[in-house]
């Protein structure tokens, strides 16, 4: 017997209850507002210390379009490199009937916000 869709991406879905969600910003405990782009010092006294800190590197290839000579003639090519970016992840854990926090930067800026499982303090 077949399983209907809707019925198969139900169990799918209720199966990892605590999937993680991306978002723009949150609003902290203190009410105010924190936005991708926002600076690490802003974020802090926006809504004061972290729960918890992380620090952690990754690996991204990028593109550079660089200037060659070829005789009399300039032509461009593109050249692939990897960078290793240094990343912070701020943890705020806002209480059981809200939802945690992770807060990312890199260079100091708010890069992403992911909403996690329900609070536990």
């Amino acid at each position: 017997m077949r399983l209907p869709f809707a019925l198969l991406a139900f169990s799918v879905v209720a199966a990892f209850p605590a999937a993680l969600h991306a978002d723009d910003g949150f609003r902290c405990a203190t009410g105010r507002l924190v936005s991708v782009g926002d600076r690490m010092g802003e974020v802090r006294d926006r809504c004061g210390s972290p729960d918890a800190t992380a620090q952690r590197v990754e690996k991204h290839r990028v593109k550079h379009r660089l200037p060659r000579r070829v005789g009399d003639i300039v032509e461009s090519y593109i050249e692939e490199v990897e960078i290793e970016v240094p990343l912070e992840e701020w943890t705020y854990d806002l209480g059981r009937g809200s939802f945690i926090r992770y807060v990312t930067f890199a260079n100091g800026v708010v890069i992403n916000v992911v909403t996690g499982d329900y609070g536990t303090k």
